[in-house]
């Protein structure tokens, strides 16, 4: 089952993945797939578990923000690739995240926070949205919002991979002044 949601998600998407796709997906009918797993939440976390399989590799020997970044790199990376589920190792690599930011010197408040805030923005980093194309009529509504309609061709330009290296280099940046 879980082999079957990560492939929908690489198919799909995390918007379109949804019990009844996965159900579908396996030819069962929802209420079967509720007995294996009690909603989406817990969908999610057996594909976050799944997609963290592989381990780490940081170099401890670096400063933390090369280390982290490092760390959010081989994230995406996991997500972009095809990946086999191979059992629960999410926790080590949450682990190395919150190792890294206590060993910088953050409180334990900060790391859980920092950890959630690391992983969201990996996860949004790596999710791919359709290209679109204006039509007239989004045009038209642009015209209320000037600013917005100055950043499109900006919008239009940045891949996944640069939205995510700039994430993190703001992220870090955020987390140094803090610490």
């Amino acid at each position: 089952m879980t082999e079957a949601a990560v492939e929908l998600l690489d198919d799909a998407g995390l918007t379109e993945l949804t019990t009844r796709r996965l159900a579908a997906k396996l030819g069962v009918s929802s209420p079967t797939l509720y007995w294996h797993v009690k909603d989406k939440a817990e969908l999610l976390d057996l594909i976050a578990e799944a997609i963290c399989a592989d381990a780490f590799e940081i170099d401890g020997s670096l400063p933390w923000r090369d280390q982290l970044a490092s760390g959010l790199r081989q994230f995406r990376a996991l997500l972009l690739r095809e990946r086999p589920p191979t059992g629960p190792h999410r926790l080590g690599h949450i682990e190395t995240t919150a190792w890294i930011l206590l060993e910088a010197g953050f409180s334990e408040e900060d790391t859980a926070g920092i950890s959630r805030l690391l992983t969201a923005h990996v996860l949004a980093s790596a999710e791919t949205l359709p290209a679109r194309k204006p039509d007239e009529g989004f045009r038209a509504r642009l015209e209320a919002y000037p600013h917005v309609g100055r950043l499109g061709p900006a919008f239009a330009r940045q891949s996944g991979e640069e939205l995510s290296e700039l994430g993190v280099e703001v992220i870090l940046d955020g987390l140094a002044a803090r610490l």
